[in-house]
């Protein structure tokens, strides 16, 4: 049975729509945040709590749903019995993937396309106004580019956690956290007299247009032949982007994984690059022993310094794989964090203390973690 046409034909999405297809024994492979329609076969009452789970966390709530019940038994005209049924709060969505007599399958729309719809700025900006006001907000009347440096770097970190959780309800949120901290920092330059934030929007937008000269200008782009513009060069023609050193524009600033990466990506663009990826593993072994020996001759300070050549080493080895860092990092202290806050359950739940159990003790909890982890995907 083709499901996308049978879709098109009652009108719940439309013919340039692309449908994602899946099983729900196979929903944890579903990628993160789509904006198309999503079609989930074969769920069950044993499987529509896991499905539920990941579509809301990846999907969000907002989006319409609509139910396909396939009849087990045929017709004898050879047509399948099918059912329609648009979710809304009264489904009793458990009572009926319980119905063993039809086979279930889930229609997640597609986002609704608003692009012709406006939007403004204007209410988060005049809260931020009102709360700078002499007569508003205290602290936030204290608040200074510097002050405000430490929570728009926790905010980002939060946005990249949701991004990590695949939970697009709370991507949502941290956003509009992150949002607040760009107005509330282009409201305290305007009161300096500085730049407004119509001036951020104003200059971010000039500056994707110039350098997407194949996209904006497609009548230059097109009359240079087939030369690709090398982004690179078309930020050096920009004020302010001015460089003494090749290196000059990676942050100091950064999480040091995330600048390592970007060191060696700048270096890279020139050819200062390994042909191939053997020597950088023999590379990177070879820091492994350097560390070790510094370690063995208890020079704690060259220890240090072999340390960081080793994770050097690592993220150049990384780079070569397309994988971040940084971003492997976290995924792991989160799945550290995870698993340890089940092994603390177990400790809990034992009516222990942590110094009476053995160590051999707390890696069954820990084994126990990996294998409920397993139990929850696919």
């Amino acid at each position: 049975m083709d499901y996308v046409t049978l879709l098109r034909d009652k009108e719940y999405i439309q013919a340039d729509d692309a449908v994602y297809v899946t099983s729900a024994v196979r929903i944890d492979r579903m990628p993160f945040d789509m904006s198309d329609a999503v079609l989930i076969r074969a769920i069950t009452a044993e499987t529509w709590p896991r499905v539920t789970e990941v579509v809301t966390s990846r999907l969000g709530k907002a989006r319409q749903r609509v139910w396909l019940g396939t009849a087990s038994h045929a017709e004898p005209s050879g047509q399948e019995e099918l059912l329609w049924i648009p979710e809304d709060e009264t489904t009793d969505v458990t009572a009926m993937v319980k119905q063993t007599e039809y086979s279930w399958s889930l229609v997640v729309l597609p986002i609704q396309k608003e692009e012709d719809t406006p939007f403004t700025l204007a209410p988060l900006r005049d809260v931020v106004a009102a709360l700078r006001a002499p007569d508003g907000c205290p602290w936030d009347r204290l608040q200074t580019h510097s002050t405000l440096r430490r929570y728009l770097l926790e905010e980002i970190y939060e946005v990249l956690e949701a991004i990590d959780n695949e939970d697009v309800d709370n991507l949502r949120e941290e956003l509009g956290d992150v949002l607040l901290q760009i107005v509330f920092h282009a409201r305290l330059a305007e009161e300096a007299g500085q730049f407004s934030l119509q001036d951020v929007i104003d200059d971010i937008t000039t500056k994707m247009i110039r350098r997407h000269p194949h996209v904006f200008n497609r009548t230059d782009s097109e009359g240079a032949g087939t030369a690709v513009l090398s982004w690179e060069a078309l930020k050096a023609q920009e004020r302010g982007h001015e460089r003494h050193g090749l290196l000059d524009g990676v942050s100091k600033g950064l999480p040091a994984l995330l600048r390592a990466q970007k060191l060696q990506e700048k270096a890279a663009k020139v050819g200062f690059d390994w042909d191939s990826v053997e020597p950088v593993w023999n590379k990177f072994y070879e820091e492994i022993d350097e560390f070790k020996e510094a370690v063995a001759a208890g020079d704690r300070k060259n220890a240090e310094l072999e340390a960081g050549d080793v994770l050097f080493s690592l993220i150049n080895l990384l780079r070569w794989y397309k994988i971040g860092g940084e971003n492997a990092l976290n995924r792991t202290n989160t799945k550290f964090y995870r698993r340890f806050s089940y092994v603390e359950h177990c400790v809990r739940s034992s009516n222990t203390s942590w110094d009476e159990l053995t160590l051999a003790e707390l890696d069954s909890y820990w084994d126990a973690a990996k294998v409920n982890e397993r139990s929850h995907s696919v």
